[in-house]
Formats: structure tokens, sequence, C-alpha cells
């Protein structure tokens, strides 16, 4: 495992033990706090994790411009009379990459109906916005905070199988978090 990956998997690690802390506390202040942890650092550990697989798949060959586009978040120019990437900055959405690279592998549509995962997902991505860019007072409880851990760990399930046919190497673990802090 490389150094990113590391880091990915520390992500998902403290967002799981997060919400065992939350867990195990009945103060409603440090619960929240928990809950916010786990849920900011479980996004970051999926777009860490989808970050990597983006990348490893850019090495390979035959990627039309407009998907290296999308893998590495890149603009695309127009310059001596062809397209190419620039080093421009490309914002995508982290579900238009998550469906991209499961109709690539898949070679079906991501719908909630072929896969519950995908709108618990999008909820949950939801509720991340909500408290990132909040307009009003977001109440999280500890099933919304679950449903967003196990739904980022059954993304990278679902990836993991189609892409390089292989269970993703953490799938035993569930929300038991391997850390102790």
């Amino acid at each position: 495992m490389g150094a990113f990956d590391d880091f990915s998997s520390n992500l998902l690690e403290e967002s799981k033990r997060f919400l065992e802390k939350a867990n195990e506390t009945s103060n409603t202040i440090e619960q929240s706090a928990y809950f916010h942890s786990a849920i900011l650092i479980g996004m970051s550990a999926l777009e860490a994790y989808i970050n990597g697989i983006c990348e490893e798949l850019l090495t390979y060959p035959d990627y039309s411009i407009s998907e290296k586009s999308l893998l590495s978040e890149r603009e695309i120019e127009f310059k001596k009379g062809e397209f190419a990437l620039s080093d421009k900055l490309k914002i995508y959405r982290l579900t238009d990459r998550i469906e991209y690279l499961y109709l690539k592998f898949n070679q079906q549509k991501l719908s909630g109906d072929n896969e519950k995962w995908w709108g618990n997902l999008k909820v949950s991505i939801d509720l991340r916005n909500k408290l990132v860019h909040p307009k009003e007072s977001v109440l999280i409880t500890y099933d919304r905070t679950k449903l967003l851990i196990e739904s980022i760990i059954e993304c990278l399930l679902r990836l993991s199988k189609i892409i390089y046919n292989k269970p993703f190497p953490f799938k035993n673990l569930g929300l038991q978090s391997k850390l102790m802090f």
C-alpha cells in the first residue's frame, strides 16, 4: 500500500472512530462534534479513494480526452491544433465521477433501483453539503452518520469489485474502527 492509500485508509478509520466516540458519550455537545467529524472526514476518505482510483486509471492507455479531463479534474484546451489537458483545475462533482466509474466498468447506469447504497450515498452527500454550506440548523443523528459511513464503505466495495474484480481490502471491518483514541 502506498502512502496515499494509507492516508485514505486512515481517514476512513478516523471517521468510524468518531462515530464510535459519539456512541460512547451521552453528552449531546460531544456527540454533535463527533458526528460532524465523522461526516466530514468520512466524505474526505471517499473523495481520497475516488481520487486514488482515478489517478491509477490515468496510467492506462485508451482514455479519451474528456475521460482524462474527468479523471484528472483538468480542463481541456485547444493548443497547436489539438485538444489537450491543461494545468487548469476543473472540479467535477464527486457523484459524477462515481457514476462515470460505475458505468465505465459495469456497463450500466447507476441508479437507486439497481444499487440501494447509491441513494443512501446521495442523501449522505446532501447531509455533508448542508453541514459544509450551512443555511439552517441541521439535525445530525447517530443513524444518519452511520448511514453515511456505511454508504461510503458500500460504494468502495462495489467500485473495487467492478474495477479491480476483487473485494475492497477493508470489506470485513464494517463500522468497527482499528483506532483507539
